[in-house]
Formats: C-alpha cells, structure tokens, sequence
C-alpha cells in the first residue's frame, strides 16, 4: 500500500467586496466561439465558481494541443514532493546499513550515502518551498497588514522583505490565529527545516581539518527525521487552511 497527496485547486472568496479582482461586468459569455481564437485571446480568461468560492481555468498548450486546466495550487505539488521523499527514507536509510554492514557489495558507501542525501534533500527543499508558497497566498492582495512595529506592509513588500519568521507573524495577524503560540515546538521545527533548507541551496564550506567541507550538512542529513518534519509541514499548512493537505493510501497495482 504506498501513500499520496491530494492535488487541490487555487480558489479566491466569491464576494464583490472580497480579495480578488474580478470584474464580472466585463465578462463576455458567447454561446458559440472560435475555440482557438478565444483560446490564444489574452483578454479571454475562463472561471469556475463553486461553493462560493472562484476557481481559475489555465489555458495551457502541449506539443501543439490547446487544453484548458483547473488551475492546481502549486503548495499541493511541492507538499507532495516532499512527501513522497519522506516515503522513500526509511529505504535509502536501510540501503546505507546493509552497504556499511558490507551485506550488499553492489551498492559501494557513496553510492548509498548518495541515495539518503537525495531523498531528504527533495523532502527538506519542497517540504519548505510548500511552507513558503504557502504563506505569499495567505497574505491579502488588497489589504495591507499592520505589523507589531506599527507599520503597514503590502503584500508585495512582505514578499520580496520580510524573512520566514515574519512573514508567519504577518500570516497570523491577518487571520487572527497564531501557530506560533499555539505550537511553539512545531515552529522551532520548521526554522531548522528553513536552516537546512538554507544551507543545502547556498552550500557554504565549512572547513574541518583542513580537508573536509561539508561534514556538518552531511551529519545533519542523517540525524534528521524527515517523516516528522514533514508532518510537521502539513500541520503547519493546514492550521491556517484546513484540509489544503490530505494524504492518501491506494494500492500501486491497480495504478
């Protein structure tokens, strides 16, 4: 039985006076169109609306063929991502054993090290990119927000300026609901995952010795828990959406 995640859709509230900025006035609905023509029309853009909420239709091509696509919230993909590393760990884990325990000689030492640094480095990079993509939707295209030194903070502002830890606080202010103090350790969690994060992308040396490098980065890989990291993404991610990340099981031979 092997695990999934759930793909959801971008949404924005149905409401004239909400977060979004569609005109439905200038909206031009035709019974009978020239497909490709509407299509290749930037001006033409397609909506679903349901349960009160608007859904936006890409309009995508591939290898000549026009489709149309609910457009799916990219926090699902990268979630995904990084849970399907953290699926995979505690085998690329089992293959380093067996190679230090010289019980598979066709697999050498830097093969199998290879094997666990790049699943966790998937599930530690996308596990905080989701954490990141997540917090720029949360924050109010139409509003600006008032931080704690008094000041107001548009979105774009708090995007390009503001550090991980004050983007959740600029989050947490403008829902009324603050993971923060409601989670404290799961916080600290998820700064040391922006710190690996950090450091696997920047890739700064460290020297030791004189000789090696990176030998700091490399025993962190191995003493993290990925699987509780990524929980702990997902607890994050729906504290202030709930239900954005479900998580399935489904047998891979019917697939």
């Amino acid at each position: 039985m092997k695990k999934g995640t759930k793909i959801t859709n971008k949404a924005y509230p149905f409401n004239p006076d909400g977060d979004h900025d569609i005109h439905f006035d200038r909206i031009d609905v035709r019974s009978e169109v020239d497909y490709n023509t509407d299509f290749d029309d930037p001006d033409y853009f397609l909506i679903k609306i349901h349960k009160g909420k608007i859904f936006g239709v890409n309009k995508l091509k591939f290898k000549g063929r026009r489709f149309p696509l609910l457009e799916p919230n990219p926090v699902t993909f990268y979630f995904s991502m990084a849970f399907d590393a953290a699926q995979q760990i505690e085998h690329a884990h089992k293959q380093l054993e067996k190679s230090l325990s010289n019980s598979d000689s066709s697999w050498p030492l830097s093969v199998s090290y290879s094997y666990v640094f790049k699943v966790a480095t998937m599930g530690i990079v996308f596990g905080y990119t989701a954490c990141e993509a997540f917090l720029n939707q949360k924050l109010p295209d139409f509003k600006e927000i008032l931080m704690n030194d008094a000041k107001y903070y548009d979105k774009k502002h708090i995007e390009e300026r503001f550090g991980f830890e004050r983007k959740v606080t600029a989050v947490s202010i403008h829902t009324q609901k603050d993971f923060v103090v409601q989670h404290p350790r799961k916080m600290e969690r998820l700064i040391k995952l922006k710190e690996l994060r950090h450091q696997l992308i920047h890739l700064k040396e460290v020297k030791q010795g004189m000789a090696t490098s990176y030998n700091d980065i490399y025993q962190s890989i191995l003493d993290l828990n990925l699987k509780i990291m990524v929980n702990t993404v997902k607890s994050f991610i729906n504290f202030y959406e709930p239900k954005m990340i479900v998580n399935y099981s489904y047998n891979s031979s019917k697939t």
